[in-house]
């Protein structure tokens, strides 16, 4: 995918458009935050929004362990490398600047009363090299920028970090504008970079392996198809789909070893989705391993966001949780990559194709439902009675294990209006005796007696299975591009 070629992101980019509006319409500064997982576009993104704005901007990026001089040098040179520098730039660097203190002070003195675009990159690493830089951005801020018709956006990949930058008890506190979250593309824009040619099935199956990453969708635009592009991978070290998961982890998990023994834990598994005491069983169990997991897992949900926590529907309260790694690319890693790193290192990667082979289709089927789930929740308002009274969707299952059901859709107050199954097999349509079993879930989940009946399945449903909602992948693809 060549550099010039950008895809998607209508949401973000209307976003910042607004912003540098209300700056230039009022004169004064805007501060946005803009958070995100490593690779998910952020830098593309905000570089794409400044090329294409018709006003002087300028870009710095922080640099994880990187000596200052050199992440100062580099930033001097980044900002008079811009299309449309800021005003007097090449003045303010005729020295280069000592330190980051000294970089930022000076941007003060180059802008005038014209709108600009300031940039400041991955700010938690700058400020990790440069301890109380968010105390100077503050004071440049309250003295300066806020004053001047500039919009200032302070990218990071840290999101915990950055939440922190912005709490009570930092100097940025009060000072922020605005946050954006930049998620990895969704199966719309996957579709989009792919290009015309591949059907919504591979659609699905690229957002699966690739997360939806814009690096790893244009790479895998350059296989005829999603199994060439594993094969590819598996079958030698190095690749791209096999290395960026082991840079992000080890930026995510520098010194957190019971975090990533559970992370491999949960995405090691068959199907990916696991309980508490299968995990703290994989660590050795007793006490002191439940007592890791449970640490653990809050780190991975609430700080990292990388681990899901799964409850069955209208069940608020339930102890019947599952876990599962919430990236769709760093899942498969963990299931079909990882596990086969050493394998490949001494060139049996025959083992790793086979493990793949025997293990993709039934993984598959379990790792699309939560991309269905809200693939059905986005379809909610065009659809008819009772699905359009739909407000959230998850899955359903009981103590035992008896019963499971891979979409309920509930209304307002977690009235099931709508129970459904998906069957994402490659050939097969969802048939009678798939819906059979789907409606014995009236009697089973509670308050769902009148529950519309949702059929997924990539084929649709075989004739005359009537179900009350039909969705092949083609159809759930629209979800994202209505």
């Amino acid at each position: 995918m060549p550099i010039s070629e950008f895809f998607g992101r209508e949401r973000e980019l209307a976003a910042l458009d607004a912003e540098l509006r209300s700056a230039s319409a009022s004169g004064a500064g805007r501060l946005l935050a803009i958070r995100g997982r490593r690779q998910v576009g952020k830098s593309r993104l905000v570089e794409h929004f400044a090329e294409r704005s018709a006003v002087a901007y300028g870009v710095v990026a922080g640099m994880k362990g990187t000596p200052v001089e050199v992440q100062v040098r580099r930033g001097a040179e980044t900002l008079r490398a811009s299309t449309r520098p800021l005003p007097a730039i090449e003045a303010g660097m005729a020295m280069p600047p000592r330190n980051w203190y000294d970089l930022l002070s000076r941007l003060q003195f180059v802008l005038n009363d014209d709108p600009a675009i300031l940039v400041i990159d991955e700010f938690p690493w700058a400020n990790e090299s440069s301890p109380g830089l968010d105390g100077l951005l503050q004071s440049l801020w309250d003295l300066t920028f806020a004053r001047r018709p500039v919009l200032v956006l302070l990218v990071g990949s840290d999101e915990a970090m950055m939440d922190r930058l912005f709490e009570h008890d930092r100097p940025l506190f009060g000072r922020l504008d605005g946050s954006l979250v930049v998620e990895p593309f969704n199966p719309a824009e996957t579709a989009q970079a792919l290009g015309g040619s591949r059907s919504a099935v591979e659609v699905f199956d690229t957002q699966l392996v690739t997360g939806g990453f814009p690096e790893l969708v244009a790479h895998a635009r350059k296989f005829r198809s999603v199994g060439a592009l594993v094969e590819d991978a598996l079958s030698r070290p190095h690749t791209l789909l096999a290395d960026i998961a082991q840079i992000n982890l080890a930026g995510e998990f520098a010194d957190g070893a019971n975090a990533r023994l559970v992370l491999e834990a949960v995405g090691a598994d068959e199907i990916g989705v696991v309980n508490f005491s299968r995990i703290a069983s994989d660590l050795g169990g007793g006490i002191a391993a439940k007592t890791a997991v449970s640490r653990a897992t809050d780190i991975l949900a609430d700080t990292k966001r990388i681990l899901a926590v799964d409850i069955p529907a209208g069940d608020k309260g339930s102890r019947l949780k599952r876990y599962r790694v919430a990236d769709p690319y760093l899942r498969f890693w963990f299931r079909f990559v990882e596990p086969q790193l050493r394998n490949i290192e001494v060139g049996r990667s025959d083992l790793a194709l086979t493990a793949f082979a025997g293990g993709w289709s039934a993984w598959r089927g379990k790792a699309i439902e939560p991309i269905v789930r809200d693939g059905v929740l986005r379809l909610a308002p065009h659809l008819d009675t009772p699905f359009d009274s739909i407000e959230s969707v998850g899955g359903w299952w009981d103590r035992r294990g008896e019963h499971e059901y891979d979409i309920v859709g509930s209304a307002r107050g977690s009235t099931p209006v709508a129970i459904g199954s998906i069957k994402w097999r490659e050939r097969a349509t969802f048939g009678a005796n798939d819906l059979a079993k789907l409606a014995e879930g009236r009697a089973v989940i509670p308050k769902a007696g009148a529950a519309g009946l949702v059929a997924v399945a990539p084929r649709g449903a075989a004739s005359g299975v009537r179900a009350d909602l039909v969705l092949d992948a083609a159809e759930l693809l629209s979800a994202w591009q209505l």
